[in-house]
């Protein structure tokens, strides 16, 4: 499925500093989703349902992942920093859940 991320991201022309700012739009839908589908006040006239917030944690995943790509030289670096690097923060995670 992310096969072709890198290169989708390389054909995409936003800068860096663009793509960092969409990141930070889609985490703002994310939330507004979760609001409006938990029933918080002022947010339930959206109508959105947890189908919502699924779809916009992922959109927030693809750009976060377009991020990471960008921020590599190569399809070959961006494979093996996600790989390392998402082995190395869920370890992390787990360590401050058995911590607590």
């Amino acid at each position: 499925m992310i096969d072709n991320l890198f290169e989708l991201t390389a054909k995409d022309t936003k800068t860096l500093q663009e793509r960092a700012l969409k990141l930070c739009e889609e985490a703002g839908e994310v939330a507004q989703a979760v609001l409006s589908a938990t029933g918080a006040p002022g947010s339930t006239y959206k109508k959105l349902e947890l189908v919502d917030v699924r779809e916009e944690a992922v959109d927030t995943m693809i750009v976060a992942l377009a991020v990471l790509a960008q921020a590599s030289d190569s399809d070959e670096m961006f494979q093996a920093e996600l790989t390392r690097l998402l082995s190395l923060k869920v370890g992390k995670w787990q360590e401050t859940l058995t911590r607590t």
